[in-house]
């Protein structure tokens, strides 16, 4: 390890631990990350470009102040901090683009791309995308660039170590957990760059949503892809933004934008995806005849799929609240982790979390003054506020990043169609998949879900009921003492 390296690994770690001391709010994680940002960039071998986090902690501002106390956010802000950058890179340009990805195949492979565009449809984290054709095919080629690669995770490994050293400087430090923050981030960015599983991910969701006639999913071109590469079918899009391209195409701007808002909440609430596809400031329609008018889900665009538990609070949760049902919000909480300790006094004030966000939307009046977006802020406040479990905190990291969503599509709605109603489509969504919940079909489908549990939990039972009867015997115990 080089001198300057070491130098910038223990400037890096005392602004950890300083930082630490200074607040316990989210300003400080973020000044660790601007301090990362100028300093990192001195270490070995980052000086000759320009560090792949370099520009993470002017995005970072705008994440919740939660994030410091309550590293499992760092999820998702990352994510978002990382699909947003631009000027990351220089790009390849057309020839040295072309050339990176026929070395990424065996010769015997035919893979020349002809009509390569000459910049990129779009830069990503660590790859640049491309329009091109194979033979008479139109697609869509994704790069994953090894010196990007490289340079991202020289970043991640002296943050981490930077993490590692302020835990054991400071019990201020450790209480902030960067290690976790860090690990966490890690975690994300390797998602992020997964072509293979982006590929698969492409692949399920043009099955999931074949009969789907808003929406139009590119096919996953499987002989030209592998880790470094990434090929689609190409479809001709028009941007939402550009009113006179959907005119011409006999395109209503606000019908479209109006589907796209009930796709996006049918698909992140109902399907558990989070598409940047259907996020409104870069969302892209088919002007092709065939699927004309549906909403492009590009490979190249980041996603997320949520787990069902997580998909049934976010459905839960939102109908409690806009019911003003605060105790069956606190219900669906607990059910995803109770306190080790003090359980009945955590759980009033879980239970007062939820009665103070219920009374914000479900009295007409009060939601007048209330979006969609603030109805995810207030089912991520509670998981992040009182975090019980792992859930809690991937629940609270879901809900900020679709908060971060409809808060776009909201401003996107007033600007070019102040008619639609995004409150009402929500609502309309929210109400039919809460019903769907209880539904037969729902109820078996998560009975059949459960029994492949319970050869392991049956036999644990006996003790499981002695435990919880200890532990209140104990807790009465306390109480009349």
């Amino acid at each position: 390890m080089s001198v300057r390296r070491i130098a910038t690994l223990w400037r890096l770690g005392q602004a950890f631990v300083r930082e630490s001391h200074l607040t316990g709010d989210g300003a400080a994680i973020t000044r660790v990350a601007r301090f990362f940002a100028s300093h990192g960039a001195r270490a070995a071998p980052l000086g000759a470009g320009v560090p792949a986090l370099s520009q993470l902690s002017r995005v970072l501002e705008n994440a919740s102040g939660a994030l410091a106390r309550h590293p499992a956010l760092a999820e998702t802000a990352v994510r978002v901090a990382l699909s947003e950058l631009d000027g990351l890179f220089t790009p390849y340009d057309a020839a040295r683009f072309r050339a990176a990805c026929e070395a990424a195949f065996p010769a015997t492979l035919a893979f020349e791309l002809t009509d390569l565009s000459d910049v990129p449809l779009r830069s990503g984290v660590a790859e640049q995308t491309h329009a091109a054709r194979i033979g008479a095919v139109p697609v869509r080629v994704t790069l994953l660039r090894a010196d990007a690669r490289a340079e991202l995770d020289d970043d991640l490994d002296l943050a981490l170590a930077a993490a590692r050293f302020a835990e054991r400087r400071s019990s201020k430090a450790r209480e902030l957990h960067p290690v976790e923050w860090v690990r966490r981030a890690r975690e994300s960015v390797d998602a992020m760059i997964d072509l293979r599983q982006r590929a698969a991910d492409q692949s399920y969701l043009r099955f999931r949503l074949r009969d789907d006639d808003r929406l139009a999913v590119p096919e996953v071109l499987w002989d030209y892809c592998n880790d470094a590469v990434l090929t689609t079918r190409a479809i001709e899009t028009a941007a939402l933004s550009d009113a006179e391209a959907l005119a011409s195409c006999g395109l209503d701007r606000a019908d479209v934008l109006a589907t796209l808002i009930e796709a996006f909440f049918e698909m992140a609430l109902g399907v558990g995806l989070y598409h940047a596809g259907l996020d409104a400031a870069g969302a892209r329609v088919s002007i092709e005849r065939e699927t004309r008018g549906r909403i492009v889900l590009e490979a190249d665009n980041p996603m997320m799929i949520f787990a069902a538990h997580e998909r049934d609070f976010l459905v839960g949760v939102s109908h409690a609240l806009m019911e003003g049902d605060h105790k069956a919000a606190a219900r669906t909480h607990l059910e995803h982790g109770r306190p080790a300790a003090n359980a009945t006094h955590h759980e009033v004030r879980v239970e007062a979390t939820y009665r103070r966000e219920a009374e914000r939307f479900a009295s007409p009046d009060a939601r007048s003054n209330a979006g969609v977006a603030h109805l995810f802020g207030a089912i991520g406040k509670a998981p992040a506020e009182h975090m019980f479990s792992a859930a809690h905190g991937r629940i609270a990291s879901r809900a900020m990043l679709l908060a971060r969503s409809a808060e776009r599509i909201e401003r996107i709605a007033h600007e070019i169609a102040p008619n639609v109603d995004v409150w009402k489509i929500a609502r309309r969504v929210i109400l039919r998949l809460a019903a769907d919940q209880f539904s037969f079909r729902s109820l078996a489908a998560r009975f059949v879900r459960e029994a492949t549990h319970w050869p392991h939990t049956l036999p644990r039972l006996p003790t499981l009921i002695a435990q919880r009867a200890a532990a209140s015997q104990r807790t009465r115990g306390r109480i009349f003492r």
